[in-house]
């Protein structure tokens, strides 16, 4: 990716987060049983039918959640994680996201997405 301006940056929030985008086949994959619907179940009683729910809840929260790190995929483009803090059904958990950038000035691709586990007093449940 050569144009700085539109490169993600680690501490900053994806470039072109207003304009990210998910598959409906891998949002259907994340919350399947042979996905990461188990985990998505478990932490957040999310149904393996709720992928408008769960898309609109992360789309959200990666508005302003900062690049946690940055892989070069050469060549092909780069991969981007995001963790972020989403609650649905009352609960709430942390979510590592995975985005992937062709090219640059591409809008953010959602690559995965999972719960991933509290190690302080963050989790809440009803």
């Amino acid at each position: 990716m050569s144009a700085a301006s539109s490169a993600p940056t680690v501490g900053q929030p994806l470039p072109r987060a207003h304009d990210a985008h998910a598959d409906s086949e891998k949002l259907e994959w994340i919350l399947a049983e042979h996905g990461h619907g188990p985990e998505w179940a478990r932490v957040l009683s999310v149904a393996s039918d709720s992928s408008e729910l769960v898309w609109s809840a992360i789309a959200e929260s990666v508005l302003d959640a900062p690049v946690s790190s940055i892989r070069d995929l050469s060549p092909f483009g780069l991969g981007c994680e995001v963790r972020v803090v989403l609650t649905l059904n009352e609960r709430t958990s942390p979510i590592l996201t995975a985005w992937h950038y062709r090219q640059a000035g591409d809008a953010p691709r959602l690559i995965t997405a999972y719960p991933t586990s509290y190690t302080g007093s963050h989790a809440s449940r009803p």
